[in-house]
């Protein structure tokens, strides 16, 4: 995954409605999982190493390129939408190239008896920040990176359960699988400034993202020239989802935010965030619509609150006239 910084606090931009305005960049967005089958074929580490190392360099090589065909080749899911609406960025300039990066100390998750297989791999960058990746089996042994997000500043990544032969267990049934939906729902209400269901921890990804929202919406819509919302829902992808020491799962899991707002005034226009330049026109005369694909990765504890301890985002729309 090229798209996903670490995030403390998502700059979600300066939002101003009527005869002016501009926006500041973005740092960088189920309940169905993979069945269980003992038929499914299970890599050896070897052969997830290797799966890894491919990934990597043909990657960089992609972004050098900013080549669609081969990021075709190495991911697919939410990592390729995401990775193909970047490229589409960069080709208009309106974002840079991604420059080389490199994996350091993987460790590897390889869950057993799941199809369609798939494993997971938590590694730092070059640049000191972990990055959570999904490679899911998309025919013939073919691997692709499908999903992924970087662990937030102050987070902890969750201790994976594995037994004697160092194999992790895929969650495949039960609410965990659920708490991208809910987590969709709870960020949605607290953009709305409406009391947010229970069940998530306070922090960068939950609380304080959805307020941050909230100021923002509220801004746009007290100018009485345009009237809108930012709202959260899941996508329909599998989740991945990994069992935990304490008997709880790491789920990872899409949801795409969109910003939608129309004008209740005439002779105004909108000045999207700049996340949006390139993948459609800088101004909005009657209505907009944008969205973000992010990822989350969320511990849930067999009791207790969820903690989302990582993300991935980036725009991979944008709509209007």
């Amino acid at each position: 995954m090229r798209y996903g910084i670490v995030l403390t606090a998502v700059a979600v931009g300066s939002l101003v409605a009527g005869c002016g305005g501009g926006g500041t960049k973005q740092k960088t967005a189920h309940s169905s999982s993979p069945s269980a089958s003992p038929a499914a074929a299970t890599l050896t580490e070897a052969q997830a190493r290797a799966v890894f190392a491919s990934y990597e360099k043909v990657n960089n090589e992609a972004n050098s390129k900013v080549s669609d065909a081969l990021l075709r080749q190495n991911e697919t899911g939410p990592m390729l939408e995401v990775d193909l609406a970047g490229n589409k960025r960069i080709r208009a300039k309106q974002e840079s190239k991604i420059k080389p990066f490199y994996y350091k100390s993987p460790q590897f998750f390889i869950p057993h008896g799941v199809s369609p297989a798939w494993f997971a791999v938590l590694a730092p960058v070059t640049t000191g920040d972990k990055e959570y990746v999904v490679f899911a089996d998309t025919g013939g042994g073919k691997y692709k990176a499908a999903m992924g997000a970087w662990l937030a500043k102050g987070q902890q990544f969750p201790s994976i359960a594995r037994g004697a032969d160092g194999s992790v267990t895929a969650v495949t049934t039960g609410p965990a699988l659920d708490v991208g939906t809910r987590l969709s729902s709870y960020l949605s209400y607290v953009a709305a400034r409406q009391k947010a269901p229970e069940g998530f921890a306070p922090g960068p990804l939950t609380s304080k993202l959805g307020q941050r929202w909230a100021k923002d919406v509220y801004k746009i819509n007290s100018g009485n020239r345009w009237r809108g919302r930012s709202e959260w829902a899941p996508r329909t992808q599998p989740v991945y989802a990994l069992k935990t020491t304490d008997g709880g799962a790491l789920v990872l899991s899409p949801s795409v935010q969109a910003l939608v707002y129309t004008a209740i005034q005439p002779n105004v226009w909108y000045k999207p965030p700049t996340d949006f330049y390139g993948l459609g026109p800088k101004r909005y005369y009657h209505r907009f619509r944008g969205e973000w694909l992010w990822t989350f990765a969320t511990h849930v504890p067999p009791q207790g609150q969820a903690s989302v301890v990582a993300s991935g985002v980036h725009a991979i729309s944008a709509t209007g006239s």
